[in-house]
C-alpha cells in the first residue's frame, strides 16, 4: 500500500476584527491517528503518517488571551485534501459528546471552499437540460466546518471542539 503523507493545513479564523496588534484567540490544534473505530473501545496515536482509509481525529482549542470579552467568535476548520469529512463526527452535531467538549455552538458545513456555510442538509443547483435542478450535497465533499460560539467568550475562557476525516483512496 502506498504511504500518503498529509500537509494540514487549517484556516484559523480571521473573525477578530477590531484587534489591533493583538491575537485576542490563541488557537491550537492536535491531530491523532484513530485505531479501532469500529470496536468498544477506540485508542489515539500521535499523527505521524497516514495511509489511505485511516481514520484522522482533530482537536481543535480556542483560548481568549485577551482582556475581552469576545460575541459571536467564529471557529473554522479545514478538511484536508485527500481527506473526507466523517458525517456526525463534528462537535454540535447530534451524537453523545465527550466531557471536555463544547456544547453550545452552532455548526455549519460548507462544500465550496469556505466561500459560503449552511447547516445540513446542504445543496446546490446545477442547470440540466436548461433546467435548474437543485441536488443534495454528499457530507463526503464538506471542505470546510464553522462553529459559532453565541455565548460570551470571556477573558481566560476555552473551547474545544473536534471533528474526524478519513484519508481518501
Amino acid at each position: 500500500m502506498k504511504k500518503c503523507f498529509l500537509t494540514i493545513v487549517f484556516l484559523s479564523a480571521l473573525f477578530l476584527l477590531g484587534f489591533a496588534n493583538e491575537e485576542p484567540i490563541k488557537v491550537s490544534i492536535e491531530s491523532y491517528k484513530v485505531w479501532d473505530s469500529q470496536s468498544a473501545t477506540e485508542t489515539y496515536e500521535e499523527l505521524d503518517e497516514v495511509f489511505p482509509g485511516d481514520e484522522i481525529l482533530y482537536v481543535l482549542t480556542y483560548e481568549n488571551v485577551s482582556e475581552s470579552t469576545i460575541e459571536g467568535l467564529q471557529m473554522i476548520a479545514l478538511i484536508p485534501e485527500g481527506t473526507f469529512y466523517i458525517r456526525g463526527s463534528a462537535t454540535g452535531e447530534k451524537r453523545e459528546h465527550l466531557d471536555w467538549e463544547s456544547r453550545e455552538l452552532e455548526l455549519y458545513f460548507s462544500f465550496d471552499g469556505g466561500e459560503t456555510f449552511g447547516k445540513p442538509p446542504l445543496f446546490f443547483e446545477e442547470v440540466r437540460g436548461g433546467m435548474a435542478v437543485r441536488r443534495l450535497v454528499n457530507p463526503t465533499a464538506y471542505t470546510n466546518i464553522m462553529w459559532v460560539y453565541e455565548r460570551q467568550f470571556k477573558p481566560s475562557d476555552i473551547l474545544k471542539v473536534l471533528y474526524r476525516v478519513k484519508v481518501s483512496n
